[in-house]
């Protein structure tokens, strides 16, 4: 960010979504301003295990592995 737009730009979105963030907490929809962040962290880690997990040993992730027992 070397011009002044892209700074005000910046600036704008950060006051935006610390506005956006604030009213989901006031209205009780997240507890926290981290809990957006952790809950996208583990969907996005979640999704790219399974998907790599499917690619590696060709599973299909989504039925039941069987197991002798």
């Amino acid at each position: 960010m070397r011009t002044s737009e892209a700074i005000k730009t910046h600036f704008f979105s950060a006051i935006r979504a610390f506005t956006q963030l604030e009213l989901m907490r006031t209205q009780e929809l997240i507890e926290n301003w981290y809990e957006v962040q952790r809950n996208l962290s583990l969907q996005v880690a979640r999704d790219f295990i399974l998907e790599h997990l499917e690619q590696k040993i060709g599973l299909n992730t989504h039925s039941q592995i069987s197991v002798n027992a």
